[in-house]
């Protein structure tokens, strides 16, 4: 195979490489930015999609991310695969930061400080080992203080960075583009 690799990865090797990549995140965004401006589509529909993505990598609806993804993107027909390549942005990496942004904005909002900053991770660390110890108790008592601020500072964070992204995108696209056209 043409510009393959000599030996297959294991399924294991493969998610490792995808939760940590070994030439970094930096390149890997790189990357899916390069393919963004690839896709095939109004700018319209991929700067669409590229909000899609940025707007639920940020919020903390952990397992429905790729449901609610596609959801938006039938209700504003735009592009699936910009809004897939997006979403990357959250992942190992950056979910703690941007759960620790999405906490602090809702406290902003809703005038309250349920927690400390320093109690914040581990709240999160007992909501994870009570989802999967099926401790409903426990997630009870931890949901409003932690995951409604967290849902308002989400909707507030991905308004901002939906807008940010959508003009930054055309603007690439349009740069992409026009030195299309250039070269011609």
């Amino acid at each position: 195979m043409l510009l393959g690799r000599k030996k297959k990865l294991s399924l294991k090797e493969k998610i490792s490489n995808f939760l940590f990549p070994k030439k970094g995140y930096l390149r890997a965004y790189k990357y899916h930015f390069q393919r963004l401006l690839h896709l095939k589509g109004s700018k319209n529909s991929i700067a669409r999609g590229a909000v899609v993505g940025v707007t639920i990598a940020v919020t903390p609806f952990f397992g429905l991310q790729l449901i609610l993804t596609f959801l938006l993107d039938f209700i504003l027909k735009a592009n699936i695969t910009a809004s897939l390549i997006t979403t990357c942005i959250g992942n190992v990496a950056t979910f703690p930061f941007i759960w620790f942004l999405d906490y602090k904005i809702g406290n902003l909002i809703l005038k309250e400080n349920n927690i400390d900053n320093a109690s914040f991770m581990v709240a999160i660390e007992n909501i994870k080992n009570a989802f999967t110890n099926h401790n409903w108790k426990v997630i009870e008592e931890n949901a409003i203080s932690i995951l409604l601020p967290m849902t308002i500072g989400s909707f507030i964070l991905a308004f901002i960075l939906g807008i940010i992204t959508y003009f930054t995108v055309i603007r690439f696209l349009t740069i992409h583009q026009n030195k299309g056209i250039k070269k011609w």
